[in-house]
């Protein structure tokens, strides 16, 4: 069962990621980058802004790679590293659920896997 809960987090893990830069570069870091607005006048200022957006998404690729990883092999998961793991995803959506009220999309998904995470290793 604990296989199936992080290979399920894990996938979710990666659509929302894969979203959060996809979306996220249409609707929020294109438009602002190409704003020359306050700080977005800086040409450097734009290049460390979408690179910030990105490199979330790929550090967060890398936890569903653990997710994904831990499945595979759950005999041998490291399970303080799937808590933290799964703590971080868990408080991250309900942090943003809470600072949004709920209107951010990504916190449910946050959540889940985190849920999903610290469920398995229970």
């Amino acid at each position: 069962m604990s296989e199936i809960l992080l290979t399920i987090a894990a996938i979710l893990g990666f659509a929302t990621l894969l979203v959060h830069s996809i979306v996220g570069e249409k609707r929020l870091i294109g438009p602002l980058v190409h704003s020359n607005d306050g700080v977005m006048s800086n040409d450097l200022a734009k290049q460390v802004i979408r690179f910030a957006w990105h490199f979330t998404s790929i550090l967060g690729l890398i936890a569903t790679f653990i997710l994904a990883k831990s499945a595979y092999n759950f005999a041998e998961a490291d399970i303080a590293l799937l808590a933290v793991t799964g703590s971080a995803f868990l408080i991250s959506g309900i942090y943003d659920a809470i600072i949004t009220k709920g209107k951010h999309i990504g916190w449910p998904m946050l959540a889940a896997v985190g849920a999903l995470t610290l469920f398995a290793i229970i």
